[in-house]
C-alpha cells in the first residue's frame, strides 16, 4: 500500500461535507445559527498562503499554516488588531519541524493554553501523530504526542483534523484513510469524541457513535471539526466521497443540540463552494459572534470571516 500522509490531507485541505441525505426530520425547537457578509481577514506583514485558522479564547491570538503542501507546512500567529486584521508575528516556536518534507498543521487550544496540532514528525515510524504543548508568548514547551484509543495505529490512518473543546475535557477527533494508489486525498474518514483521561490521553467516550450518528454519513468525507465554547454547535468541513473533480462541493456545516449530553442534529450547510474556490475548516470566538475560515482565492489562500446574524 503506497500511503503519502499528510501531503494530500490539506491539498484537499480540510474538504467540505454535504448535509445529510439521511430521512429524518430536524429539530424545530432548535435554532440554527446564520452569519451574515463575507470579509475577508487582512494579516499585515504576511506574504504567503493561510489555512486552518484557529482563534485563541481570549480572541488575541490567530493560528495558521502556510499551504498544506505536506513538504514545508509550518504553524505560524498574528496578534489581533481588530475582528477583521491582524498583524503577523511569525513562525510558532516549538511546533515546526525543521527537515523537508514535513508538516505541522492545525492549530488548537483550550482555555487552559493547551495547544494541539498535527505533525507527520518521525511518521511512519510512529502512528499516533497528535500532538500537544503548553502555549505561551509565542512559544509551544513540554511537547508531547497525545495517546488515547482514538489513535488507529493502523499504516495508512492519520488523526487528519481535531477539534478540542474550550474546557479541555472532549477532543472530538477526524481519523483519515490515505492510499494514494487508489484514492485523491482521504479514501475514508471517520468522526468521534474522546474524553480526556490525563494530560496526554484522550479515550473514546462509550456513545460518541450515538451522539454522532446524525452527522456521520459513510457518503462523505469529512474533516476540520470545531466545538463551540458551549459544546452546542458543531462544526466541520465534507465533501461527497469519491473522485474529486472541478465540479466537486465542499461544505461548512454545522449540527447542533440543546444541552451537552443529547446527540447532534442533522447538520445543515451554511456555506459551499467548488473546489477553486476552496472553503473549509472554519473556527468561533468564544462568544460565538465571528466564524472564521479560509477560502481560496485567485490561487491563494486566505483567511475570512462572518459575523453571526442576530436573532
Amino acid at each position: 500500500m503506497k500511503v503519502n500522509p499528510f501531503f494530500e490531507i490539506i491539498l484537499i485541505s480540510s474538504m467540505i461535507l454535504s448535509c445529510s441525505s439521511r430521512d429524518k426530520e430536524i429539530d424545530e425547537s432548535l435554532t440554527f445559527p446564520s452569519f451574515g457578509t463575507e470579509i475577508e481577514v487582512t494579516i499585515n506583514g504576511l506574504s504567503f498562503d493561510a489555512m486552518e485558522p484557529f482563534i485563541s479564547s481570549n480572541g488575541n491570538y490567530l493560528f495558521f499554516n502556510n499551504l498544506n503542501d505536506g513538504i514545508n507546512t509550518k504553524l505560524y500567529y498574528a496578534t489581533k488588531v481588530n475582528d477583521s486584521t491582524f498583524n503577523y508575528v511569525g513562525e510558532l516556536a516549538g511546533t515546526n519541524q525543521t527537515t523537508e518534507p514535513h508538516l505541522d498543521a492545525v492549530a488548537d487550544m483550550d482555555a487552559h493554553n493547551n495547544f494541539y496540532w498535527t505533525s507527520t514528525r518521525n511518521y511512519p515510524a510512529e502512528l499516533n501523530n497528535l500532538f500537544r504543548g503548553t502555549f505561551g508568548t509565542g512559544n509551544v514547551v513540554d511537547i508531547q504526542r497525545v495517546q488515547g484509543d482514538f489513535n488507529m495505529n493502523t499504516p495508512g490512518w492519520l488523526i487528519m483534523d481535531h477539534g478540542i473543546s474550550l474546557d479541555g475535557e472532549f477532543l472530538y477527533f477526524n481519523n483519515a484513510r490515505f492510499d494514494d494508489a487508489i484514492c485523491q486525498g482521504p479514501c475514508e474518514t471517520t468522526l468521534g469524541i474522546a474524553k480526556k483521561e490525563n494530560t496526554s490521553t484522550f479515550n473514546t467516550l462509550p456513545n460518541s457513535a450515538s451522539i454522532l450518528q446524525n452527522v456521520t454519513d459513510a457518503n462523505y468525507i469529512y474533516y476540520a471539526p470545531c466545538i463551540s465554547s458551549d459544546d452546542l454547535e458543531l462544526y466541520f468541513t465534507r465533501y461527497l466521497k469519491g473522485p474529486i473533480t472541478p465540479s466537486t462541493v465542499f461544505e461548512i456545516c454545522v449540527a447542533i443540540r440543546s444541552d451537552k449530553l443529547s446527540e447532534f442534529s442533522i447538520p445543515k450547510v451554511l456555506f459551499s463552494d467548488i473546489i477553486s474556490n476552496l472553503i473549509e475548516a472554519p473556527t468561533l470566538t468564544l462568544d460565538k459572534n465571528i466564524i472564521y475560515y479560509h477560502r481560496k482565492i485567485s490561487g491563494s489562500h486566505k483567511i475570512m470571516m462572518r459575523y453571526r446574524d442576530l436573532l
